[in-house]
């Protein structure tokens, strides 16, 4: 019998385009909570299913079920919700994530507790609370001790307020436990799609951006550089496991260029040589410090490109323009460092001129790869107050889908048309004669 679960309701159906990597956020609870003692379980629904997840969940019978969700996992979780109160009768269900945070409404009513916004300090000492006392109305009592806590008393929904993790206290937090997943797993997923396998890591949190469209709800818009010294030890874990690449999963790495030196310093002089890769926004960066990342084992840089209209940045709120996007691509693309592109059509307010200038942008700048969605109106975004008819049953079966989710004056059919006719251009491109 174990104390806490932690699931992770994800379960992998082999989409095109998927990038698998284990849970940070569940691993980095899973070491803050043994360090405090408790006896966790970790159920990685990944490679398993829910069958296998209920049946272990049922043979452990926890006393605290934490869930982490997130848009394309909303079935999953709720499926699994009904089945553990059924098969594990008295265990409280606790929810966190990118959705509860914006919506812990929806979430209420098929869990006991929901968490809002980090939760690295609030949930440990939620569940250290929860276990030593057996009476969950005596811990919702003192709310006010678990920061983003939201839960439902007498009907109202009782929310107490996030307070994002400061610098000094995420550069305390212990290495994230590794020892609960499916690492051959997630490696040969890897290596049969790029060669290489890399494994998660975060080097900052936060964004201070507000782009129209983007959901910040976890992190949030307040900036923190981790220190060098907590990077290190978690990659020295991760290449303890296996693996010998990195995904930097920060929202915009190239951000603070003090940083990515350090960073790539660090990388140099340990001779980790650890492939890596990174998400930025198409922002100038000097050269030197393009050729140190590359130095450091840089291999390829993902950029939220989204429009080839600059008419249409402003209206994403993105604060760029093509041509400085256009000459950051190149820069990267000519001292050996690979490009990808994320880009979006069928924006509200854009018109289908501005559509196909995108498409021909995306076909004109040196992309090792491209991405193109269709706008998902989160909740919590600009994006989502702007537009009407917001489908709330969406039934997501892969995390990738191009589906209108909103009432659009674009013809679904043409945008999923023009999609493909790009990305078979673009592949075209670049088959060897």
């Amino acid at each position: 019998m174990s104390e806490v679960a932690l699931v992770y309701p994800y379960v992998y159906r082999h989409a095109p385009d998927t990038m698998l990597f284990y849970p940070l956020g569940i691993a980095q609870l899973g070491a803050l909570l043994r360090e405090g003692g408790v006896d966790v379980e970790v159920v990685d629904l990944t490679f398993r299913g829910m069958d296998h997840a209920m049946d272990e969940l049922e043979a452990s019978r926890p006393r605290v079920i934490g869930m982490y969700v997130a848009i394309t996992m909303i079935d999953n979780a709720r499926a699994l919700a009904g089945m553990i109160r059924e098969r594990v009768p008295g265990a409280v269900l606790v929810c966190g994530g990118p959705m509860p945070t914006v919506s812990p409404e929806r979430f209420v009513p098929d869990f006991d507790v929901v968490f809002r916004g980090e939760a690295v300090q609030s949930f440990p000492r939620f569940c250290a609370d929860y276990l030593r006392s057996g009476r969950l109305e005596d811990i919702l009592s003192m709310s006010g001790r678990y920061p983003g806590i939201c839960f439902l008393e007498n009907g109202a929904l009782v929310r107490v307020p996030v307070r994002p993790s400061r610098k000094k206290e995420l550069d305390r937090l212990p290495v994230p436990e590794l020892r609960d997943f499916d690492h051959a797993g997630y490696q040969k997923f890897w290596r049969e799609h790029s060669g290489f396998s890399p494994a998660c890591v975060m080097t900052t949190y936060g964004c201070p951006y507000d782009c129209d469209f983007c959901s910040k709800p976890i992190f949030g818009r307040y900036y923190r550089p981790r220190g060098m010294e907590g990077i290190l030890r978690e990659i020295m874990a991760i290449r303890s496991r296996g693996y010998d690449g990195l995904w930097v999963a920060d929202d915009c790495f190239t951000l603070d260029i003090d940083h990515v030196r350090r960073f790539c310093r660090m990388l140099i002089r340990e001779g980790l040589q650890m492939a890596w890769t990174c998400l930025s926004r198409a922002e100038p960066v000097p050269d030197r410090n393009i050729e140190l990342m590359k130095q450091a084992g840089c291999r390829r840089v993902y950029f939220g490109l989204e429009s080839g209209s600059d008419e249409v940045l402003r209206l994403m709120n993105k604060h760029t323009t093509t041509e400085a996007a256009g000459l950051t691509v190149r820069r990267f693309s000519e001292m050996g460092i690979q490009t990808a592109g994320f880009f979006m059509i069928g924006y509200p307010g854009e018109t289908y001129e501005t559509i196909e200038t995108t498409l021909q942008w995306a076909l004109s700048l040196p992309l090792d790869d491209i991405s193109f969605t269709i706008p998902v109106p989160l909740p919590g975004t600009r994006l989502y107050k702007r537009v009407c008819g917001i489908r709330s049953d969406m039934d997501w079966q892969y995390e990738n889908e191009n589906r209108m989710t909103y009432s659009s004056e674009f013809d679904e059919e043409y945008l999923h048309r023009r999609i493909a006719e790009t990305r078979e251009r673009f592949s075209a491109r670049r088959r060897p004669a």
